[in-house]
């Protein structure tokens, strides 16, 4: 199944920024400005501290940015929209223990839909994560993989228009990472979903987006966004063997790199100043 991008911007970000204020005042966003179309697989990716979570934040309505307008289907985002879903990097506190596989994913579904969509939604989210046989299980009684997919399942319950995901496998081994990797591609052609992706990790980033936008250093503004134009279906071998992959994540890695070199240079030129006679 094809996906379809529609050109149109589902996700508007205009001069976004914002500053923690407190004893020690920390810019962990300059300017941010970039669109997220319909239909995309956006991925954003950048140094360590860069300010991907708490851009996150800003998007979903968590928190209020010190600057700039964050819109959703042209509507500006004041609050957490009803057409989001936000996926986290830590699984186990997301998910209720004591509450079943299938009573997670019923918690975020409205209170008013029939008995029998409810049961729809939750049964074909889980086909669609692979966990057609764990709805009656406890999150404690299954391996860390396949919490994620449970809050996977759970995001595709609800139906949102777009979801974000902040370095959602970052918790889990390489192989599970990889099988976690596809399901997301696949979910993504199957709903024909708009996916917003955070990750610590270059390679990743490439693998599953159409579009990489490269975070500098906080306060945090766009390197470049770079277009992936690798062939679908991707596959964990042939895609990461390519040559084309490998001179995209080539080009990320040092503009990363020289991001972080710059910022230390400054650093220590900073230190040199305020230690002179």
């Amino acid at each position: 199944m094809s996906v379809t991008t529609t050109g149109t911007d589902l996700l508007t970000i205009e001069g976004l920024g914002h500053v923690y204020e407190g004893r020690q005042r920390h810019e962990a966003i300059g300017r941010l400005d970039f669109t997220v179309p319909e239909g995309a697989f956006v991925s954003i990716v950048g140094p360590s501290g860069c300010g991907k979570t708490t851009m996150l934040r800003c998007l979903s309505g968590l928190m209020k940015p010190t600057r700039g307008t964050v819109y959703l289907g042209g509507e500006p985002v004041t609050d957490v929209p009803r057409d989001l879903a936000l996926v986290f990097q830590d699984y186990s506190r997301s998910l209720f223990p004591w509450r079943t596989v299938a009573g997670n994913i019923g918690f975020v579904l409205p209170r008013g839909l029939p008995k029998e969509e409810r049961a729809e939604r939750i049964r074909e989210s889980l086909d669609a994560v692979g966990l057609s046989g764990a709805a009656d299980k406890y999150p404690w009684q299954l391996s860390g993989g396949m919490q994620q997919r449970v809050a996977i399942a759970r995001a595709l319950a609800y139906r949102p228009k777009i979801l974000l995901m902040d370095e959602p496998f970052a918790s889990v081994d390489a192989q599970t990472r990889a099988e976690l990797e596809d399901l997301m591609l696949d979910v993504r052609r199957r709903f024909d979903m708009t996916i917003l992706f955070v990750t610590h990790d270059i390679d990743e980033s490439v693998y599953l987006a159409d579009r990489v936008l490269v975070l500098s250093k906080s306060p945090s503004t766009i390197v470049t966004t770079m277009e992936v134009d690798l062939p679908s279906p991707r596959d964990q071998v042939a895609t990461r063997a390519s040559e084309h992959f490998v001179q995209l994540r080539t080009e990320i890695a040092e503009m990363i790199r020289d991001q972080s070199t710059r910022r230390t240079a400054s650093g220590a030129g900073a230190a040199a100043a305020d230690t002179a006679p």
